[in-house]
């Protein structure tokens, strides 16, 4: 099953050097458009000392950039996701450099045009180089989740997302004791076997999706993100779809790929922070502070004339 932690990213970079140190900066994966290029520079007359690209999913990463003007040393972050990520930061460790800004905070960073594409840079802090000929350094961490904190979900009574004919029980519901706490308040895992087919519950687009995670278990390990297989849809509301511990390449869609209602999307599987194979489903977006995820309660169109919440133990066939 599930664990709290799920979709939590946490990485730390260490960049030092004076003008003449830094290796070239990597090239962006995707995008394109002046502002995807080194040499332009966030502003007129500044230089992109470095670039350290994170939080990679099938859709596209999160870029952050070290630009430098004389003294002045600015630090970016652009999103190259077709939705919102939300990002709590922390620079620390400053040597031969000084704050000028805040040093700590969560920002909402805007959706790209596309996936891949060339996102808003945002500026998250300004420092200032104390010595201009000495080298520089700090270390960078943040936390990052998909999603707006701002978005509130629209009633909307989903299907259940296994195709017409399958029966499943409801391994855990809202509230679960095993891990629906937290970030998974108001998810719910079906007892699908591995390679059964997923359906979107609701229509949307897909802007985020891994399919490369290999094993399950419930150790540290696997709490890291990559380790399981999903697929995220945006929905008319801004809310987000969330189907995981999908089957080793079992996506089927795209990221910028519209779906729906009862659109095949993979197969299910047991990859990630798992104990038994599985389909957890969930509607959330991104909280407030950018390391938890808020999660909505919703309701399954159970029959065509009955709605209802998930209700643990109870065994749902698909009738659309």
């Amino acid at each position: 099953m599930d664990d709290v932690r799920t979709w939590l990213a946490v990485a730390v970079a260490v960049l030092a050097g004076c003008p003449s140190a830094f290796e070239p900066a990597a090239a962006p994966r995707g995008g394109g458009g002046d502002d995807a290029d080194p040499a332009a520079g966030r502003r007129t007359g500044s230089t992109l000392d470095d670039r350290m690209i994170e939080f990679v999913f099938d859709g596209g990463q999160l870029e952050f950039e070290l630009y430098r003007d004389g003294s002045r040393i600015e630090q970016v972050v652009r999103n190259r996701y077709a939705v919102a990520v939300t990002v709590h930061w922390t620079i620390a460790s400053l040597d031969n450099l000084e704050a000028t800004s805040a040093v700590e905070g969560t920002v909402v960073l805007p959706p790209a045009r596309e996936p891949l594409g060339a996102g808003e840079p945002v500026l998250l802090a300004e420092l200032s180089r104390i010595e201009p000929t000495e080298r520089y350094r700090r270390e960078l961490y943040f936390q990052a989740r998909f999603g707006d904190p701002r978005v509130r979900p629209r009633r909307y009574f989903y299907a259940l997302p296994y195709p017409h004919g399958l029966t499943f029980e409801v391994l855990q519901g809202f509230h679960g004791a095993f891990s629906h706490r937290g970030s998974n308040e108001f998810a719910v895992d079906f007892n699908c076997p591995v390679a059964t087919p997923v359906v979107a519950a609701r229509p949307g687009v897909v802007v985020a999706a891994n399919a490369r995670a290999q094993g399950s278990g419930t150790s540290a390990e696997f709490l890291d993100d990559r380790r399981a297989n999903f697929v995220i849809i945006r929905h008319s509301d801004g809310t987000l779809g969330e189907y995981m511990h999908l089957a080793p390449s079992g996506v089927e869609v795209a990221p910028g790929q519209s779906v729906v209602r009862g659109q095949e999307l993979g197969l299910s599987g047991n990859t990630g922070f798992s104990s038994t194979p599985h389909l957890h489903f969930q509607v959330m977006t991104a909280a407030d502070d950018g390391i938890a995820k808020r999660s909505f309660p919703f309701e399954l169109a159970v029959t065509s004339q009955r709605s209802s919440a998930p209700i643990q133990g109870q065994r749902y066939a698909a009738w659309e």
